[in-house]
């Protein structure tokens, strides 16, 4: 029952995203089909052919061993605040940012010694081969996978100024898709905590959602921004920026540490702003509306207790209950999975409930059961949109204020180019985890 509700969700999802489309008859839908397809095969790969499963699972565990080793750094610094099992627990500050800053500075060591660009122009040459689309854009949704949605596009920086408006879609759509590699640290520290096994078991989730995400973003950029140009495409050949950092490599982690912290700091300040909007904004609802109308004791009876009342989650649970019912969650959960759905889109990655506790819990279920894993196991991975806008605002943001700076530099026009040379402003659709 749950593969065919999420087959009928899949359809129905593609069925808006052509309702939206600026262009319908030219729809290539064997890059859709194709796409698709790739999904699929990954999911089937992944969770029926045995040695396929180990090996996702083995790369998942060597993921997480990695990246424990942020905690001999953040403990020589923090001492026994960096350690989840100590006496005051959890704390997000001490155990969750340096990881972000850690897999910065590594990642930049592996950029230098060139060994990123490579597995990206592997990745690459496999979507292009594949689903029929232009070199700079297989470059950018494979880099998607390891990199942020503002350092992927300097991959192709030469190419920017020379794209069409499909191909800065599929860059913006692509780096709003997948999780960047600090976030995917700092996800699986986070759900995974100190249990090493919980964190292998995170990290094979994430990593196969962020591979079969990219292709779903390709899938959902061509039909909503099909290519009408293609003999303006900026490049048909496969090229990816091979050069190796400058200086040494004692520079290229210096360098990737500070660019770590930029972005721990900028998690940690927008965290905090946001979960003290939230908490304002519970109090306005719940303690006012909420006890105006008499509904708080009846939203924490029906909801067994998810919910102490009219909350904002409560109410971006029932917006988005839909879509976790089209990707196959049982009606009965989909109030859970919407309402993390939900805060995702509307407010931050990292927010997941009032607190770290509360939050693991509602990702893991109340029993223990993991949302996540149910969900993974449909035929259909999980994937939607937010069809009006934005996958999240501050994803939106960064790609809007990196861009031209960045581009700039390179000597292109970011995303104000299109074959018409009028500003464009391509609608992304998020393809959700």
């Amino acid at each position: 029952m749950n593969t065919i509700q999420a087959l009928a969700g899949m359809l129905l999802l593609v069925a808006a995203a052509y309702l939206f489309s600026t262009n319908r008859r030219a729809v290539n839908w064997r890059t859709v089909l194709i796409g698709l397809a790739i999904q699929n095969g990954l999911f089937l790969l992944i969770n029926y052919v045995p040695a396929v499963h180990h090996g996702v699972s083995a790369f998942g565990a060597g993921f997480a061993k990695v990246l424990s080793f942020a905690g001999d750094g953040a403990g020589f610094i923090f001492g026994d605040l960096a350690k989840p099992s100590g006496k005051l627990g959890f704390l997000f500050a001490f155990t969750v940012l340096p990881v972000i800053i850690f897999f910065s500075a590594f990642s930049a060591l592996l950029y230098h010694f060139g060994i990123l660009q490579r597995v990206v122009a592997g990745l690459a040459w496999a979507m292009k081969r594949s689903m029929g689309i232009s070199g700079p854009e297989s470059v950018v949704a494979a880099a998607n996978i390891f990199l942020g949605q503002t350092e992927a596009p300097l991959l192709v920086r030469p190419y920017i100024r020379h794209m069409t408006r499909s191909e800065l879609a599929c860059i913006m759509i692509a780096g709003m898709s997948t999780l960047s590699g600090g976030v995917l640290a700092a996800y699986v520290a986070f759900l995974g905590g100190s249990d090493t096994a919980e964190q292998a078991r995170f990290a094979t989730y994430l990593l196969t959602a962020s591979c079969m995400n990219a292709a779903g973003a390709v899938v959902f950029c061509k039909i909503m921004f099909p290519e009408t140009t293609p003999e303006a495409l900026s490049s048909s050949k496969l090229q990816s920026s091979k050069e190796k950092s400058e200086g040494n490599f004692v520079s290229a982690v210096v360098t990737g540490a500070l660019d770590g912290m930029k972005m721990a700091a900028a998690v940690a300040t927008i965290l905090l702003a946001i979960v003290a909007l939230i908490a304002l904004a519970n109090f306005l609802v719940k303690d006012g509306l909420g006890e105006l109308l008499g509904v708080n004791a009846a939203i924490q009876a029906s909801t067994h207790g998810m919910f102490d009342g009219l909350t904002l989650q409560y109410l971006v649970g029932q917006v988005f209950r839909v879509f976790a019912f089209l990707m196959g969650i049982g009606w009965n959960e989909t109030l859970g999975v919407g309402s993390l759905l939900g805060q995702k889109i509307v407010l931050n990655e990292f927010i997941h409930g009032p607190g770290q506790d509360e939050g693991r819990r509602h990702a893991v279920g109340a029993d223990g059961d993991d949302l996540h894993l149910r969900a993974g196991q449909l035929l259909q991975p999980v994937v939607g949109g937010h069809l009006r806008g934005r996958h999240r605002r501050a994803g939106a943001g960064a790609s809007a204020g990196a861009g031209p700076d960045r581009h700039a530099r390179a000597g292109g026009r970011g995303h104000e180019a299109g074959e018409d040379g009028r500003r464009q402003r391509p609608v992304a659709v998020a393809v959700l985890i």
